[in-house]
C-alpha cells in the first residue's frame, strides 16, 4: 500500500511531516499560479505570465498526490458550480483540486480551492503529536500486524 493511500490517522510522524511539506508546497504553487495569471472573462481560461507557467508545470507533477493526501484527511473538495444563465444550464459538482485550472470557466474563485488545501494542512498539523505517539505505541503496531494477517 502506498503511503498516500493511508488515512491520516494511520500514518506515522515522518509521513505526516512529508504530507505537510507536500501540501505546503502545493499551496505555495497554487498561490504563485493565480497571482501571476489573469482570468480571460470571455473564454474562462487564464492568461499566464512565465511564473504562472512554471508553477502550472510543478502543480501538474504533484496534483494527484496532493489530492490523495487531502482526501485522506477527510476533506471533501467538491463544490457545486452555478448554472449558466445564458444557456439555461445546470450546476454540476466540481472537484476544486483536480480542476484547479478550470475554476474560471466555472465562475469559482481560486481562494475556494486554497481553503480546502488549508483545511487539510490544519488536519495534519493537528495530528503531528498523535502521529509521533503512534511511533512508540505498541498497540498501534499490534493493530498494523493484525491488519496484514
Amino acid at each position: 500500500m502506498k503511503q498516500t493511500e493511508k488515512h491520516y490517522k494511520d500514518i506515522l510522524f515522518w509521513e505526516n511531516r512529508a504530507r505537510l511539506k507536500l501540501l505546503t508546497d502545493f499551496r505555495s504553487l497554487v498561490k504563485t499560479y493565480f497571482e501571476n495569471s489573469t482570468l480571460n472573462m470571455v473564454s474562462g481560461s487564464y492568461n499566464e505570465k512565465p511564473e504562472a507557467t512554471d508553477a502550472k508545470k510543478a502543480i501538474n507533477l504533484i496534483i494527484i498526490n496532493a489530492y490523495a493526501i487531502i482526501r485522506h484527511a477527510d476533506i471533501k473538495t467538491y463544490t457545486a458550480s452555478t448554472p449558466s444563465v445564458s444557456v439555461k444550464g445546470h450546476g454540476k459538482n466540481i472537484n476544486l483540486i483536480l480542476n484547479i485550472f478550470n475554476l474560471g470557466r466555472n465562475d469559482i474563485e481560486p481562494d475556494r480551492a486554497i481553503d480546502y488545501i488549508d483545511r487539510a494542512i490544519a488536519v495534519y498539523k493537528a495530528n503531528r503529536v498523535v502521529s509521533l505517539i503512534r511511533v512508540i505505541n505498541p498497540f498501534f503496531w499490534m493493530s498494523v500486524v493484525l491488519k496484514y494477517r
